[in-house]
């Protein structure tokens, strides 16, 4: 019998439940359908992508299905977390490299402390590495060239350095790939939103790290606007 404080209500299996546990399965059932929406408009843009004959259009298109995908990966892995709960980083980014790997083609590897953070730094972070891990695929190996990328991600002090390395073709072609897209700009929105800083490095390729205090807010502006 329902605790009188807990009145049985449906649930979407038909069966009664508490309230905590029809809200638990309401908001399971949302972020469900708000990740499939997601995929959708990714395959929109690439329908839209393949009816355009200009090719900066169509790469502009690709890139931007890519992004809201990866939106959409990110959505699917923090919705499994409670709203306040910290999540593993380095579980993360194993499933991030993965994703990465299967949409870019990169080779990828990852090395990370053990260390949990809120979802919405995980987020911001899952975004910016995808932004570095998308412009090393497109300018760092020339075609027939093995593909590696390690992401790597050490506390030390007190902040958090992840860094993402290729065995490319050097620091100048990969901050030409950044700066001459939207890449640049929503990396550096997110270190801004992290209160961290942005480095780069020439180390048999490129290395970019992002460099944040362990003490940011679990609450950041999810705004890509310009400073």
């Amino acid at each position: 019998m329902p605790h009188p404080e807990l009145p049985a209500l449906d649930t979407p299996n038909g069966r009664a439940g508490t309230a905590p546990e029809t809200s638990r399965l309401q908001n399971r059932e949302l972020d469900h359908r708000t990740a499939n929406s997601l995929q959708l408009a990714t395959n929109f843009l690439l329908f839209a992508q393949a009816r355009v004959t200009d090719p900066v259009a169509r790469g502009l298109l690709t890139e931007a299905a890519t992004r809201i995908s990866v939106v959409a990966q990110l959505h699917r892995f923090l919705s499994g977390h409670a709203p306040d709960a910290e999540v593993e980083f380095a579980q993360f980014l194993a499933q991030l490299s993965g994703f990465i790997a299967g949409s870019t083609g990169l080779d990828c590897t990852v090395e990370a402390d053990p260390l949990t953070l809120s979802g919405e730094v995980v987020q911001q972070l899952g975004i910016a590495i995808n932004e570095l891990a998308m412009n090393a695929a497109k300018h760092a190996y020339a075609p027939g060239e093995s593909r590696p990328l390690r992401i790597e991600a050490h506390v030390d002090r007190g902040h958090l350095r992840v860094a993402v390395a290729d065995s490319g073709h050097g620091l100048q072609r990969a901050l030409d790939g950044l700066s001459n897209g939207l890449g640049m700009s929503i990396v550096m929105a997110i270190v801004r939103q992290l209160q961290g800083a942005f480095g780069a490095a020439d180390d048999h390729g490129a290395v970019i790290t992002i460099s944040i205090p362990l003490t940011t807010p679990a609450r950041v502006s999810r705004s890509f606007a310009p400073a």
